[in-house]
């Protein structure tokens, strides 16, 4: 967490994919864009007929109305009957652009979800990179409604959501997109139609039990054969599903038992439990009681630690660490809770979920049956698990790691921290009141390669986190890393005069520790500022103070990224020969320290340079060479960008249609990952070569479109440049022709 990794030549980080390799233009297509599929699953549903007829209608193509609210009880089954339509609405093919899914836990104030994060989670699975989701929430707004414009319909659901401004930044625009969203409250949700979700009938109540007995075994018919006990059971349950899905699972494990005698033990406990309510209802917490006090003890144990999770999810290893066994071991248990209907399954594989009020009573079994020494000790373990895997990702993105830690490989170590990121704040918040200072410094520290990569909206609070901790360690060398990681967060945003004072607050640490190496990261960071606030001079002058700064320290990889700033200040001050030369020489190192994004981004400066130079053939060779490279690590915002810088080149050498082919290329780019302004480029050079071509109408249309999004980019100068283009083409009409794109890729 020390540096801003090629800082000056702007590589900026895609997902990771594999791919073939590259011999010719045609080889490797842009992938399609993501079709989300977030849907939980539908772990059964009984009655709700004339509920889910009006779902059934709202969610049927060509509706007026676009938002749905079902609103009722906590446990009144107001989320399995949104899943139940959406997974009916899916297989009759009515959202072809797929389904996005948020639990906003809006009634579990340690947990939740706003709306800005949630903008965050749902551009990453619309598969925007983290690197291309703005930091605010307007802008997330404009390019969350820009990436659902461009596909067909989707059903977006926010489940539990406990107030409007979770909801309204969610809302797509347009007829053809539906949102549907849960609450126990009626929200003001302009113009959305509402579903009042009572308690369910007794018959209803009565078909839930029958449907979960008989679902273990169909030749069950406990529930048929004493109707006044199924009636008084469903009583008990106050007619709410969870509880009766609760219940019924605790019948269906005991075989023998006579379903009277437990209707008379359930109904008991009932009156026992007096004012101990959920949500003014006793009989929720009825079902809880009956079926935790039938769960062994090894189940019963991890339902109650789970609990201690602080995160929104809980994996088999994350319980195992809290239980302190194996994932195998508490695999097989999560699973038989769930089936109890004490947990749910998230969206994802692997992963399970609390509703709300099991989380409640869960945390309250755990405080009544495990002392406070034994909490401590699942909460530490627990926090040991997720900073040793965050070293671990850690180890597989630093090139000069001696070894790589926890994980087979590069992929699997992004694909933990891509899963895992909303859940590592709560954790080291957890870490940090129990004063477990040094593994928030420690995660902190490790979690920057990886928040450098993809950018999540975790980036500065984990980081703000880590920094008070190294402080209450009195850790000084922790507290000027972290400094730069802060400079680094905003620096990425744009935000430099946030940056600059974080960069220059480490590098006075790290003069005073006497750390060259440290101090060669915060002169490279500094520089990086200067050089994009025009401040060339001093730029260059901390850029050298920095190469030479990594060479002492014996940092190859450092020295490397200096060298390869220093290529793109130079060329940027119109010295093209003395870039050349420094990027030969970070070129030699990049291939020396294995840094393959590194070696793309020194190929793709060549090829700036010599194109610069008027020596075309030479910039062809290198870009295709760095296109090579950034498809091999997955890097698809770089691959957009020589694609670009390739279609410029081999235009001015006269091949038109080969041109015209790579813009398309990086267009399709910059459309699947949300890049606006790579976008307007894209289109902008598409307009020109369409130009050139004779194709008066074509070209017009992109121009008009490149100059909408270079407006919404801050982008004035090209945005100007389209705009003098249209003027020219409508001036001059058919006939006249020209050509000369501009660059989108940046060294």
């Amino acid at each position: 967490m020390s540096e801003v990794h090629n800082e000056i030549s702007g590589t900026v980080f895609g997902p990771v994919l594999q791919v073939g390799r590259v011999d010719s233009l045609t080889v490797v297509q842009p992938a399609a864009p993501v079709t989300p599929a977030g849907l939980p699953v539908d772990e059964g549903f009984v009655g709700r007929a004339a509920e889910l007829a009006v779902l059934r209608d709202f969610l049927s193509p060509g509706g007026e109305r676009t938002a749905l609210a079902v609103v009722g009880l906590a446990g009144v089954g107001k989320s399995a009957l949104v899943v139940r339509a959406a997974h009916l609405a899916v297989g009759d093919g009515w959202f072809p652009g797929g389904v996005l899914f948020v639990d906003a836990q809006g009634y579990n104030a340690e947990q939740r979800l706003s709306a800005n994060d949630a903008l965050a989670s749902l551009l990453r699975v619309l598969g925007v990179p983290g690197e291309a989701i703005p930091p605010g929430q307007g802008e997330r707004e404009a390019l969350y409604r820009s990436q659902l414009a461009a596909r067909p319909p989707v059903l977006v659901v926010v489940d539990n959501a406990s107030s409007a401004d979770q909801v309204l930044p969610l809302r797509p625009a347009g007829q053809a997109h539906r949102l549907v969203l849960t609450s126990r409250d009626n929200l003001p949700v302009p113009g959305a139609r509402r579903v009042e979700l009572d308690v369910m009938s007794t018959a209803e109540a009565v078909a839930v039990l029958e449907d979960a007995v008989r679902s273990v075994d169909p030749d069950d018919d406990r529930i048929t054969a004493d109707p006044a006990a199924a009636g008084a059971l469903a009583e008990s349950c106050g007619f709410l599903p969870l509880a009766l899905r609760i219940v019924a699972e605790v019948i269906a494990d005991r075989r023998g038992a006579d379903v009277s005698r437990f209707a008379e033990s359930i109904a008991a406990a009932h009156d026992r439990l007096g004012e101990l309510a959920y949500d003014d209802s006793v009989d929720v917490r009825t079902a809880f009681n009956a079926s935790y006090a039938r769960l062994p003890a090894d189940q019963a144990r991890v339902f109650r630690l789970a609990a201690l999770h602080p995160g929104r999810t809980v994996t088999p290893a994350t319980a195992a660490a809290l239980a302190g066994v194996t994932p195998d071991e508490v695999e097989a248990l999560l699973v038989r809770l769930r089936r109890a209907h004490l947990l749910q399954r998230g969206v994802v594989a692997d992963e399970y979920r609390f509703h709300d009020l099991l989380r409640i009573y869960a945390a309250e079994r755990c405080a009544e049956v495990d002392d406070a020494q034994t909490r401590l000790a699942a909460e530490r373990a627990l926090v040991q698990h997720y900073v040793s895997h965050v070293k671990g990702v850690h180890s597989h993105l630093d090139p000069n790691a001696a070894q790589r830690e926890v994980f087979p490989d590069r992929l699997t170590a992004l694909a933990w921290f891509d899963g895992e990121s909303h859940n590592l704040l709560p954790v080291l918040e957890l870490a940090a009141r129990n004063g477990w200072h040094e593994q928030v410094r420690d995660a902190g520290e490790a979690a920057f390669r990886y928040f450098n990569l993809r950018r999540p909206p975790e980036w500065i609070p984990v980081d703000l986190l880590a920094l008070a901790s190294a402080r209450a360690l009195g850790d000084r060398a922790g507290q000027g890393k972290i400094l730069n990681g802060l400079g680094s967060a905003h620096h990425r945003m744009r935000r430099f005069d946030e940056a600059l004072p974080h960069f220059q607050a480490a590098l006075a640490l790290f003069r005073d520790l006497g750390s060259r190496r440290d101090q060669a990261h915060s002169l490279n960071n500094i520089a990086s500022t200067y050089a994009l606030t025009g401040r060339v001079a001093e730029a260059i002058r901390h850029l050298e103070l920095g190469a030479d700064a990594y060479r002492a320290a014996g940092d190859r990889d450092g020295e490397a990224r200096c060298l390869s700033n220093l290529g793109k200040v130079h060329g940027d001050s119109g010295e093209h020969l003395r870039a050349i030369e420094f990027y030969r020489r970070a070129l030699r190192l990049r291939r020396e320290v294995g840094d393959r994004d590194g070696e793309g981004d020194c190929l793709n400066g060549l090829g700036i340079e010599y194109d610069a130079l008027g020596r075309l053939e030479d910039a062809e060779r290198h870009y295709l060479e760095a296109l090579a490279v950034y498809r091999a690590v997955g890097n698809r915002l770089a691959e957009g960008q020589a694609l670009g810088n390739l279609g410029r080149t081999v235009g001015s050498l006269g091949r038109l249609a080969e041109s015209l082919a790579y813009y398309e290329q990086d267009l399709a780019i910059s459309q699947e990952i949300g890049h606006a302004h790579g976008e307007g480029i894209s289109r902008y050079n598409l307009g020109l070569t369409h130009w050139s071509l004779g194709r008066r109408e074509e070209a017009l249309g992109q121009l008009r479109q490149a100059v909408e999004l270079l407006d919404g980019s801050n982008d004035p100068d090209t945005a100007a440049a389209a705009r003098d283009s249209i003027r020219r083409i409508e001036a001059e009409g058919p006939g006249r022709r020209w050509f000369r794109g501009r660059r989108t890729g940046r060294r």
